[in-house]
């Protein structure tokens, strides 16, 4: 089926391509205790993974290449407590046990179609309305293994207080802070794999060879050299796992956060959660459909927390012990 792109395809990430930090992307992290699930009804469940509690250099280095102003200055900080976080993002299955679940609608589902013009039909001219997409219909096909899509961050909020309720867990979107310490996982590479783009086959559904061919415009930077087989979503966890256990941190879909968007702040910080108030929440991870530099652990954006589009998902966290 042809793919459908969202108006906000690379513009959605304006970072840049990068350069190694020079330290290894296999230096040992501490492997987290273990973790455990949350049941979704109707033999639904979704996995978690403890993350432990730690310190990490958040952001990118000055000398990062084509790097965004966003994503500095860097700073120590220090996550405080372990924490839960899902091994995958959101799934099409899981997304749906809600729905049926709760009855909740999609600010999708909620919009009516644009009218975007006119055509004549049996000798008269009728108004033609958009089509509109969503989590249910895309724009191309996907099975319930695949992360759910064209969900805004409204609606994610809306699946945490429906998972906090049923579970009786305190389930939240991540912070920005949380996502990027568990993205990188003890590395300090630009990549979860390491300082090279191309060395990442194997590790995330990204912008490849696969898109190229459907998609050929683009200078051959604009796409990672490897073919990983997909050219849309792929099911979660079909790449490898980082030293954390978690899967699909960069690649596949970009995941909400809930942070606020904005510049960060400078000096240590401690479990920092964001500006108080903004326009925007954070995007993290790149997508299936984004240039590579995008999919870099530093790499962040920021959208209305009512946008919504085929590459866009979340991943849940719960609070550990309450």
């Amino acid at each position: 089926m042809a793919r459908t792109v969202g108006i906000a395809m690379i513009v959605l990430c304006s970072v840049a391509s990068v350069l190694c930090s020079g330290e290894s992307a296999t230096q040992p992290a501490t492997q987290p205790a273990g973790g455990t699930s949350l049941d979704l009804g109707n033999g639904v469940s979704l996995k978690l993974v403890l993350v432990p509690a730690g310190k990490f250099l958040m952001g990118s280095p000055s000398d990062e290449k084509n790097r965004s102003n966003d994503e500095g200055p860097q700073r120590e900080v220090t996550i405080r407590r372990p924490f839960y976080l899902a091994e995958t993002p959101v799934t099409l299955d899981q997304f749906t046990a809600f729905v049926k679940d709760s009855g909740y609608q999609t600010e999708a589902e909620r919009t009516p179609p644009r009218v975007t013009g006119s055509e004549v039909r049996g000798g008269r001219a009728e108004l033609v309305r958009s089509r509109v997409y969503t989590w249910r219909n895309p724009g191309f096909e996907q099975k319930g293994d695949h992360p759910v899509v064209r969900v805004s961050w409204n609606d994610a909020q809306a699946f945490c207080d429906w998972l906090s309720k049923k579970s009786g867990r305190k389930v939240h979107l991540p912070t920005e802070a949380q996502w990027e310490y568990a993205c990188r996982a003890g590395t300090k590479t630009a990549y979860p794999w390491g300082g090279n783009p191309d060395d990442g086959k194997g590790w995330a559904n990204g912008r490849d060879q696969s898109y190229r061919k459907m998609y050929p415009k683009g200078a051959a930077e604009q796409f990672f050299n490897w073919d990983d087989g997909f050219v849309n979503t792929s099911p979660v966890g079909t790449f490898r796992a980082n030293a954390f256990g978690l899967r699909d941190m960069v690649g596949n879909v970009w995941q909400w956060c809930g942070d606020y968007y904005e510049k960060y702040g400078s000096g240590a910080a401690e479990d920092p959660t964001g500006p108080d108030k903004g326009s925007q929440r954070v995007l993290r991870g790149g997508a299936y459909v984004v240039v590579p530099w995008c999919c870099r652990s530093a790499a962040r954006s920021g959208r209305t927390p009512t946008d919504r589009n085929p590459q866009t998902g979340f991943r849940i966290a719960v609070t550990a012990g309450e």
